[in-house]
């Protein structure tokens, strides 16, 4: 019979041998994700958060952590999401009926007294784990975000463009870069509910772009510029993946990571974008990175369709649960 509880420090060893189980079921899924997790004391016993066991006549066959987390609070988007959430670590044990452990660690989840200070729960789920993706849809779940991967092996071919410049975006495009954010965030909203924005988007897409396109060996902020004005931009960097230091997203190694992108609404569909990627690929393939990530929206029905034409394709789903 299914039992729930909170997790003690007694069933450290139980939960660190269920999330390495499920995290080896999901390499076997999908090669590219982690092949041995263990996950941290630190974060099963997070201070301010929770962990819960889901027990069956004894035997542990799921984990729930719940890390409070306050979107974007110490960064410039606190202007652009002004939402509180909890972030979640679900880990069932493979073999198992997913729904029923979901259902009874969430039913947790819900009565605990930190998750009714939240707007909402979200929760990172590999895409081809498709058992627990409708485990998470049964139980209020629905696709926020998708992490695409495409490997440094594949490189686009972008035809040149008349009259249309890349560099990198200096001090004085600070202000033209927010407003291309701005606009590429209003955009996004108007497809994905759960985003709610500020009247201070502009300010905070202002401090965004100051730190995207600060002077560091591990990022750039690259343009593409026509008649001196700025009608896109790309924000890249690099993203180390590290065994058994946190939950990664990835086996070890140097990932490329693209942060933002915005193109101008009337020059979107006209090969802008494809052109910014080539550059920002041969800055990641300088770097010695060995495959490239993006998180982009399955509602936005152009990020939707631009991500996937350049090779890449979708390892991990963020799943919200709105408790508005």
């Amino acid at each position: 019979m299914l039992s729930t509880r909170m997790a003690t420090l007694a069933d450290l060893a139980a939960i660190q041998a269920l999330t390495r189980a499920r995290t080896m079921h999901q390499h076997q899924l999908d090669p590219r994700l982690p092949e041995d997790l263990v996950l941290p004391v630190w974060l099963a016993f997070v201070d301010g958060g929770a962990t819960w066991v889901a027990e069956n006549d004894g035997r542990m066959v799921g984990v729930l952590c719940a890390e409070p987390e306050y979107w974007y609070e110490e960064s410039a988007f606190s202007n652009v999401f002004p939402r509180s959430y909890l972030r979640l670590r679900l880990y069932i044990l493979p073999g198992v009926a997913e729904e029923p452990v979901a259902a009874g660690l969430m039913a947790r989840a819900d009565s605990w007294p930190g998750a009714g200070e939240v707007d909402g729960m979200m929760l990172l789920a590999p895409c081809r784990d498709g058992a627990l993706g409708e485990a998470l849809a049964a139980v209020g779940f629905a696709p926020y975000h998708t992490i695409a991967i495409q490997p440094m092996t594949w490189r686009p071919a972008a035809a040149p463009l008349d009259g249309i410049g890349i560099r990198a975006a200096t001090r004085r495009d600070i202000g033209p870069v927010a407003g291309l954010m701005a606009e590429s965030w209003r955009f996004h909203a108007a497809h994905q509910p759960a985003i709610r924005l500020s009247p201070c988007l502009l300010d905070g897409c202002e401090q965004q772009a100051r730190q995207l396109g600060a002077d560091r060996d591990d990022q750039r902020l690259l343009l593409a510029e026509q008649d001196g004005e700025v009608i896109a931009f790309f924000a890249i960097g690099l993203n180390i993946q590290q065994a058994n230091t946190r939950p990664g997203l990835f086996m070890p190694g140097i990932y490329g990571d693209i942060f933002e992108v915005a193109v101008r609404e009337n020059r979107r569909r006209g090969g802008v974008g494809t052109a910014l990627f080539e550059a920002a690929w041969a800055w990641f393939a300088a770097q010695g990175t060995q495959a490239v990530f993006v998180n982009y929206a399955p509602t936005n029905p152009i990020s939707s369709r631009f991500w996937p034409r350049l090779g890449f394709v979708d390892a991990w789903t963020n799943w919200w649960r709105d408790r508005r």
